[in-house]
């Protein structure tokens, strides 16, 4: 897990790929806040799950969500 204090970028944070198709960047990855931004191509998407201790928030720019 990685602390950081100041805001990154796409361009500087820590990637990863899953569903072999999907990108994810970790904007901030700290006790309190995790931040990730991710891209889904069409067609692709998250299974089914919950988290016992975190929440999670989506901001969608651009997409239809089915």
């Amino acid at each position: 897990m990685t602390d950081r204090t100041a805001p990154v970028s796409r361009s500087s944070a820590p990637h990863y790929t899953w569903a072999s198709v999907c990108d994810g960047w970790r904007l901030n990855d700290s006790p309190g806040l995790s931040v990730v931004e991710e891209r889904v191509p069409p067609g692709a998407g998250e299974v089914r799950h919950y988290h016992n201790e975190a929440r999670q928030f989506f901001y969608v720019l651009q997409a239809r969500l089915l």
